[in-house]
C-alpha cells in the first residue's frame, strides 16, 4: 500500500484521481462505493436466532430424550411422549432466550464507524453517513470528532488528536501538513488521522486515503476476527459429562430391553422399561440449570459493576489463575495529579489527597509557565483538555494562579506545537512592553534549549553542575512512578519572533511530577489474588520501563521485568521459556500483548487479560478471558472481550473471579445433586428389574421427579452464596472435572445409599402395587431433600443461607402433597388418577420419616468431607 505521508496533498490527490479544492463528484464517489465497499468494519462471530435456537437442541442427552418421545408415541404413550417434549423445548427456550439476549446487546458495537461526516461532493460541502466514504473523498474535522477513515492532512489549525486507542500513546498528538521525509511508525505520522482516533482539538482538511477493512483500524479488527475462540472448559466438561452419561444410559437401557425380550416379555413391555430406564437415568433438567445459574451469576456480576457477554465465560472466571492487566485507569485511577514540584535544587511535596500544601511564592514563575504552555481550558464546567495540561491548570488555580487572569495578561501569539521529534512545546505571549516566552517538555528537550536558570528570583548562568542536579532529580522522581515535566521561559523586546529562534537559549525553572494514583485498595487486592488466591498479576503497558517498575512495587507486583524491545529480540520459544517468571512488561505493542497472552497459554494458565484500546482488541481476544474497559474501552474492545468491567476497576475484577469461582461450585453441586437423584431412580428400576418385581416406577412419575422435585431445587442451587473461604482455594480447583473421582465415589455411594433404602420400602409393598409406587414415588420425592441438605453442608452452608432453596424444597414438597391428597380434577380424571397414586397414612409417613432421618445421619457421616481451606501461592 503506498505510504501517503511521505507524499505532498498534490501528490496524494494525483494518485487517489483527486483534488485538494473540491474533492470528488457524486458520480464518481458512488462509482468508488461500488468499487471498495463501504467503510465499516465486519466482524463475523454473530449468530442468527434459528442458529441459536437449534444449538440448544444439539447436545447428546437432548438427543436422547427426543428418541425416547418418538418411542413413546410409536407405542401409544402420547402423554409421556409430550411431556418429555415440554421438558426439552422449555429447556431450549430458556437457553435461546438468554444467548439472544446477549447478541442483541452487543449488535450496537459493530456499527464503529457509522456517523455522519462533513465532505465536498461536486464542490459543495455536504453531509454524508461515515460509511459512505470512498478514497479520494475531501473531508472536513473539527474538534471532538471520531475520525472517519485513514485521511492524508492537506490543512490544519491547532489540530491535536488523541490516539491512544491505536497506539497507546495518551498525550495528545499535534497534526501538520508536513511531508515526512521517510516512512515512520503510526504514532509518529503527523501528518495522517486515523480511524477510530479522536479529534481533541482543533481543526483540519484532509483527503481520504483508505477506508474499512484496509485501515489501520481495520487490520486490527482483522486479526480480531483471525483470531478463533474456543470453547470454554464449562462447554467442553458439559459436552463431556453428556456423553459419557448418554452412552451409559443407551447401553443399560438397550440390555434391559433385550433382556426382558429374551425372558418373553412383549416388545412394547420392554421398550417401556428401557424409556422409563432413560428418562429416570437422563437429567433433563440440567441444560436449563446451567443457562439459569450462569445468567443468575451474571445478574450478580452486573451488580458489582461487571457486564458479562458470555454466559459461559462465567467459568473461566472461577479458573483464572493469571491477569493480565493494564496500569492506567485500571490499577491507577487514570487521571493525572501533581505530586511533586523542583524548584532552585529543591523539592517541593504537594499532599494529593487533602490538597492542602501551599507551595513557596517563588515557585509562582514556574506555575505561571506550566499555565502559559497549556492548551487545557478552564470554564464553567471545569476544566477540559489533556489529562496532563488539566492537572498543571488545577495545582495553578489552586495556588492562586488563574489562566483567565494570565491570558488577559500574557495573550497567545503564537504556538509551536508539542512534536514526538522535539519532545517539548512553546508559545510566545505579549507581557506588557515585551514578549514571554514559554516552554514545557521532556526534561532532555528543555535542558539542551537552556543557557540560564531561575535560582531564588535570580537568572543565572546554566552550569554543569545545575545540569546534573537537574537530571539527578528527574530520575528520582521518575523512579517513584512521576511523570516529569520540565518548564522554561524567556524573554524578547523584538516585534518579530521567528520560530527557529523561540526555543533558543531559555531559562530552566523547574520540573512538575504528575502521578496517576494507584486505586483504593488496590494493593490488598492483588496481595489477596497473589498469595490467598494463587492468581498471579501481570502488568502490561506502554508506560516506560522506570515508571511502569515504580508503580508495580508500589502495589506489590514485584518479579522480572522485560520490555517491548527485549520481546522482539526473544522468539516465541524463547519467551515461552521465561514467561512465567515475569510479572512487568512495559512499552509493549499490540503484537507483544498477543504474544505474551499465547506463550502464557502454552503452559496451560487461563489467562485474563485486561484493556481498552483497538490494539488491546487481539489479545483481548486470545486470552481465556477478555475483559474491556467499560469507561474507556473502544468499541472495538468490547465487542473482543468476554466481560467488560463498567467501572474500569481492578477491584472488579477480583470480585468477577470470586463470582466466577461460586458459579462454578454452584454447576457442580446441582449436577453431583442431579445425576445423585438420577443413580437412585436408575439404580430402583434396575434393582427391581434384575428381582422380577414389577416397575416401582411409571415415567410420568420420573418426569415429575426430574421436572419438580429435582429441578426446582437444582435451579435454586443456582442462588447459593459463595462459601466463605472460597477464594483461599487454588484456581486448580476450578479447572477439575466437574465430577472428578473423589467426587464420583460420594456420589455412587449416596446414590446407592438412597436407592437401597427406597428399595427396601418397596419390598414390603410391591405387592400392593398402587400403593408400593405411592410410597417410592414419595419416598424419592423426599429423599431428594434428604440429599441436597447433604451435598450443601460439604460447602458450610445452611439450609437457610439461600432463602429460593428453602421456597423451591417447600414448593416441591407442597405439590407432592397436592397430588396425593387434593381431588383437582383435569378433565375427567384426578390428580390421584392421572398419577396413578392414592394417598399415604400416617404409618407410611411415619416409615419413609424415620428412613429418612437414618439416611440423613448415615450421608453425613460417610459422604460428607468440608473442603479444607488452602493458602495457595500464586
Amino acid at each position: 500500500m503506498e505510504d501517503y505521508s511521505t507524499l505532498s496533498g498534490e501528490e496524494t490527490a494525483a494518485k487517489l484521481h483527486s483534488n485538494t479544492q473540491h474533492g470528488l463528484s457524486s458520480f464518481e464517489a458512488n462509482n468508488r462505493l461500488k468499487k471498495f465497499g463501504p467503510n465499516t468494519l465486519i466482524f463475523n462471530n454473530g449468530k442468527g436466532p434459528f442458529t441459536i435456537f437449534t444449538s440448544q437442541l444439539t447436545s447428546f442427552l437432548v438427543i436422547i430424550l427426543l428418541i425416547a418421545s418418538a418411542f413413546s408415541f410409536f407405542f401409544g404413550d402420547y402423554l409421556d411422549a409430550v411431556l418429555i417434549l415440554i421438558i426439552i423445548f422449555i429447556n431450549a427456550f430458556l437457553g435461546f432466550f438468554q444467548e439472544y439476549r446477549a447478541e442483541k446487546t452487543i449488535e450496537h458495537l459493530k456499527k464503529l464507524v457509522i456517523s455522519y461526516c462533513l465532505v465536498y461532493r461536486d464542490k459543495q460541502v455536504i453531509q454524508v453517513f461515515s460509511s459512505e466514504l470512498v478514497p479520494g473523498d475531501l473531508v472536513l474535522l473539527e474538534e471532538g470528532q471520531k475520525v472517519p477513515a485513514d485521511i492524508r492532512l492537506l490543512s490544519t489549525t491547532n489540530l491535536y488528536t488523541n490516539e491512544a486507542a491505536l497506539t497507546g500513546e495518551s498525550m495528545p498528538i499535534t497534526k501538520t501538513v508536513d511531508v515526512l521525509k521517510k516512512i515512520l511508525p503510526i504514532a509518529d505520522q503527523i501528518n495522517m488521522l486515523f480511524s477510530g482516533t479522536i479529534i481533541s482539538a482543533g481543526k483540519g482538511l484532509g483527503l481520504v486515503v483508505t477506508t474499512g477493512g484496509k485501515t489501520e483500524i481495520g487490520k486490527i479488527a482483522n486479526l480480531v476476527n483471525q483470531e478463533a475462540k474456543t470453547s470454554t472448559n464449562l462447554q467442553l466438561k458439559l459436552d463431556h459429562l453428556g456423553k459419557v452419561l448418554g452412552k451409559v444410559i443407551i447401553g443399560i437401557a438397550a440390555l434391559i430391553a433385550l433382556e426382558e425380550i429374551l425372558v418373553g416379555k412383549p416388545i412394547i413391555q420392554a421398550v417401556t422399561s428401557a424409556i422409563a430406564l432413560a428418562v429416570a437415568a437422563i437429567p433433563e433438567g440440567l441444560p436449563a440449570v446451567v443457562t439459569i445459574s450462569l445468567a443468575i451469576g451474571t445478574r450478580r456480576l452486573f451488580k458489582q459493576n461487571a457486564l458479562l457477554r458470555r454466559l459461559t465465560a462465567a467459568e473461566t472466571l472461577g479458573s483464572t489463575d493469571i491477569i493480565c492487566v493494564d496500569k492506567t485507569g485500571t490499577l491507577t485511577e487514570g487521571k493525572m495529579t501533581v505530586k511533586q514540584i523542583y524548584y532552585n535544587h529543591t523539592f517541593h511535596h504537594l499532599n494529593i489527597e487533602t490538597n492542602d500544601t501551599k507551595l513557596p511564592k517563588e515557585t509562582r514563575q514556574l506555575l505561571k509557565i506550566s499555565v502559559l504552555a497549556n492548551n487545557a481550558q478552564k470554564n464553567d464546567n471545569g476544566i477540559v483538555g489533556d489529562p496532563t495540561e488539566v492537572a498543571l491548570i488545577s495545582l495553578a488555580f489552586d495556588q492562586g494562579v488563574e489562566q483567565l487572569e494570565l491570558s488577559k495578561q500574557c495573550p497567545r501569539v503564537l504556538e509551536i506545537p508539542f512534536s514526538s521529534e522535539r519532545k517539548m512545546m512553546s508559545v510566545v505571549c505579549q507581557d506588557e512592553k515585551e514578549k514571554l516566552i514559554a516552554a514545557k517538555g521532556s526534561v532532555e528537550a528543555i535542558l539542551n534549549q537552556c543557557t540560564q536558570i531561575e535560582k531564588n528570583g535570580k537568572v543565572v548562568a546554566l552550569t554543569k553542575e545545575d545540569k546534573a542536579n537537574i537530571l539527578k532529580a528527574n530520575n528520582q522522581m521518575a523512579s517513584n512512578a512521576l511523570r516529569v515535566l520540565a518548564f522554561a521561559y524567556a524573554k524578547t523586546n523584538k516585534q518579530e519572533v521567528h520560530e527557529e529562534e523561540i526555543e533558543k537559549g531559555l531559562i530552566f525553572v523547574g520540573l512538575e511530577g504528575l502521578f496517576d494514583p494507584p486505586r483504593k485498595n488496590i494493593k490488598q487486592s492483588i496481595e489477596s489474588c497473589q498469595k490467598l488466591a494463587g492468581i498471579k498479576v501481570v502488568m502490561i503497558t506502554g508506560d516506560h520501563l522506570m515508571t511502569a517498575r515504580a508503580i508495580a512495587s508500589e502495589i506489590g507486583i514485584n518479579d522480572r521485568y522485560i520490555t517491548g524491545e527485549d520481546l522482539d529480540k526473544l522468539s516465541d520459544g524463547q519467551l515461552e521459556e521465561i514467561i512465567e517468571e515475569i510479572s512487568i512488561y512495559a512499552r509493549v505493542n499490540p503484537e507483544h500483548k498477543l504474544r505474551i497472552v499465547k506463550a502464557l497459554k502454552s503452559h496451560g494458565h487461563q489467562v485474563a487479560m485486561t484493556g481498552d484500546g483497538i490494539n488491546d482488541a487481539p489479545a483481548l481476544k486470545a486470552a481465556n478471558i477478555g475483559i474491556s474497559m467499560g469507561i474507556t474501552g473502544t468499541d472495538v474492545a468490547k465487542e473482543a472481550a468476554d466481560l467488560v468491567l463498567m467501572d474500569d476497576n481492578f477491584n472488579t475484577i477480583v470480585g468477577a473471579i470470586k463470582e466466577g469461582r461460586a458459579i462454578y461450585e454452584n454447576i457442580r453441586k446441582f449436577v453431583n445433586y442431579l445425576v445423585s437423584t438420577n443413580l437412585m431412580e436408575v439404580t430402583v428400576i434396575l434393582g427391581s428389574i434384575i428381582l422380577n418385581w414389577p416397575l416401582p416406577l411409571l415415567p410420568i412419575h420420573l418426569l415429575w421427579i426430574n421436572l419438580v422435585t429435582d429441578g426446582l431445587p437444582a435451579v435454586a442451587l443456582s442462588a447459593d452464596p459463595p462459601r466463605k473461604n472460597i477464594m483461599h482455594s487454588p484456581p486448580s480447583r476450578f479447572t477439575e472435572d466437574i465430577l472428578n473421582k473423589n467426587s464420583l465415589k460420594r456420589l455412587l455411594l449416596a446414590g446407592f445409599l438412597l436407592s437401597g433404602a427406597v428399595l427396601i420400602i418397596f419390598s414390603f409393598y410391591k405387592n400392593q402395587l398402587v400403593h408400593g409406587q405411592t410410597m417410592v414415588f414419595t419416598a424419592i420425592v423426599l429423599y431428594c431433600v434428604v440429599r441436597i441438605t447433604v451435598l450443601r453442608s460439604r460447602y458450610q452452608l445452611s439450609l437457610f443461607s439461600n432463602k429460593l432453596l428453602s421456597l423451591a424444597i417447600s414448593i416441591s414438597l407442597i405439590l407432592q402433597l397436592i397430588i396425593l391428597y387434593l381431588p383437582i380434577k383435569i378433565g375427567n380424571i384426578t390428580l390421584q388418577e392421572l398419577f396413578k397414586i392414592q394417598p399415604l397414612s400416617i404409618s407410611d409417613w411415619l416409615v419413609l420419616l424415620i428412613t429418612g432421618g437414618i439416611l440423613l445421619i448415615t450421608m453425613r457421616l460417610i459422604t460428607t468431607k468440608p473442603l479444607e481451606k488452602t493458602t495457595p501461592t500464586a
